[in-house]
């Protein structure tokens, strides 16, 4: 039996379209945002979404994409942003310590929960 999270995540053999959207054209919005409540639908049950969202947050912005952890790639920069502006986490760069942002992820009060909002 394997141990690492992502074969324990909700979302596991499902369509990566799903989290990412489609490679090959521009998606309508009314379908990004089915698709983005959709998604988060499957991270609010899932077991493993705070180390989900922990492997997402050490990336730099850039690497950043689809839904993860229940949070799109901007909700995650304003999340970030928060925690900078509090200092909880480096100023000009993406958080190195996975444990201290999972830690972040269940204790802190400026952690969003998990749920789709429009606009997100």
């Amino acid at each position: 039996m394997s141990t690492h999270w992502e074969d324990r995540a909700a979302c596991a053999g499902t369509m990566l379209e799903l989290w990412f959207g489609p490679e090959d054209y521009d998606e309508p919005k009314d379908q990004t945002r089915w698709r983005h409540r959709r998604a988060t639908e499957f991270c609010a049950t899932c077991p493993v979404r705070t180390d989900c969202l922990a492997a997402e947050l050490i990336r730099p912005l850039s690497e950043q994409h689809g839904i993860r952890g229940g949070l799109t790639p901007r909700a995650r920069e304003r999340l970030l942003a928060r925690w900078r502006a509090a200092g909880l986490v480096p100023e000009h760069c993406p958080p190195e310590d996975v444990d201290l942002v999972r830690r972040l992820l269940t204790e802190s009060d400026l952690v969003p929960a998990t749920r789709y909002c429009p606009g997100s």
